[in-house]
């Protein structure tokens, strides 16, 4: 019976490996998530744009105006912290998507380890089988 006498090693890594995985889809969900909240803020803005336009053809009190003005350009604001936040978010996953490669690149240098020592094995069961049928049959003719 094989043992892999590295199975622990290829355990830990393919474990290693999962965790890594779901901290990077994690993260690819969170930037998801950004991206979004960055596409409802764009399109709040430009529908803000579209009623102060509308606004230029009846009689608003300036204070109103000047309110609305501060609102778009607050949501402006908003936009512009979370291009940013985007961007930190993007930084993180790419950092996570190189760990995952580096994770599984390992994993799978112990997976070609694993097979070539079962590959060994079972050709050294074969050899050894071999020659015991061999030598099975020398007996059987020696008795003859």
């Amino acid at each position: 019976m094989f043992v892999f006498r590295f199975q622990t090693v290829l355990d830990f890594r393919k474990n290693v490996e999962e965790k890594i995985l779901g901290e990077f889809s994690e993260k690819k969900r969170e930037l998801e998530l950004e991206e979004l909240k960055l596409q409802n803020l764009t399109r709040e803005w430009f529908n803000l744009i579209g009623e102060l336009k509308k606004m230029q053809n009846k009689a608003v009190p300036i204070g109103d105006i000047s309110r609305y003005v501060a609102y778009i350009d607050q949501v402006k604001e908003n936009e512009s912290r979370q291009k940013i936040k985007i961007a930190e978010v993007a930084g993180q996953l790419e950092i996570k998507r190189i760990e995952l490669l580096d994770a599984v690149r390992k994993t799978k240098i112990m997976e070609k380890l694993k097979q070539r020592h079962t590959k060994k094995y079972e050709d050294d069961e074969r050899v050894s089988e071999q020659k015991k049928s061999d030598e099975m049959a020398v007996l059987k003719f020696g008795r003859r």
